[in-house]
């Protein structure tokens, strides 16, 4: 990974500080944006901070798409404006960032989406349906770009609760430094033709 650029979502969320940490130990040029960088359901603003990404590295190999959010509620109290919010927040995000990343790599590279555990096993999503929906979404559209033949690898991690502070110290939960390994992997060369993957990380 030494000397390529890696642009990251969520750069000042745990998963993402995780993640540019890890990239930075081995060598990638690391583009963090957080919410003060850009607001990633704005379609202009996400072209504009790839663009400099890529005037500034004058290429791009990878994007990690971090940036979400999180509600929960019984499906008869969910209000329409949390699904529309869990839907930009996760899945129009997502698919920004993964349109200007693809539109700025020279026909190779590698792109890795964070979905969950849940979303991926449909199975423990109840009270958490517009959330699961979205991180679903996600998954599906990583299939997608995999799929398409632009010579970009397109893989998903969908990890279970995160050990992290604000989720306290209850078993079994998943360490940051598991999945953010995972993405160093899905990005690297090493992965060689891994495309259309979802790695999963149940809580324990």
């Amino acid at each position: 990974m030494k000397s390529r650029c890696v642009v990251v979502t969520g750069a000042s969320g745990y998963l993402g500080r995780a993640v540019v940490e890890r990239l930075g130990r081995a060598g990638a040029r690391v583009v963090g944006l957080t919410r003060d960088d850009a607001d990633l359901t704005e379609e202009a603003q996400v072209e504009s901070v790839y663009e400099k990404a890529l005037e500034r590295h004058g290429s791009l190999w990878g994007s990690v798409h971090c940036a979400g959010g999180w509600t929960g509620a019984p499906f008869a109290q969910t209000e329409v404006a949390a699904f529309e919010r869990m839907i930009a927040l996760n899945l129009r995000s997502c698919f920004l960032c993964c349109r200007a990343a693809l539109r700025r790599m020279r026909g190779e590279g590698r792109i890795v989406n964070v979905a969950a555990f849940t979303a991926a096993a449909l199975h423990g999503v109840g009270g958490a349906a517009v959330y699961a929906a979205s991180k679903a979404g996600v998954i599906a559209l990583t299939k997608a770009l995999a799929e398409e033949g632009s010579g970009v690898r397109a893989n998903c991690v969908a990890p279970g609760t995160l050990r992290t502070p604000a989720n306290g110290e209850a078993p079994g939960q998943v360490p940051l430094e598991d999945v953010a390994e995972a993405i160093l992997y899905l990005l690297s060369p090493e992965a060689g033709a891994v495309n259309g993957a979802v790695l999963t990380f149940p809580s324990r």
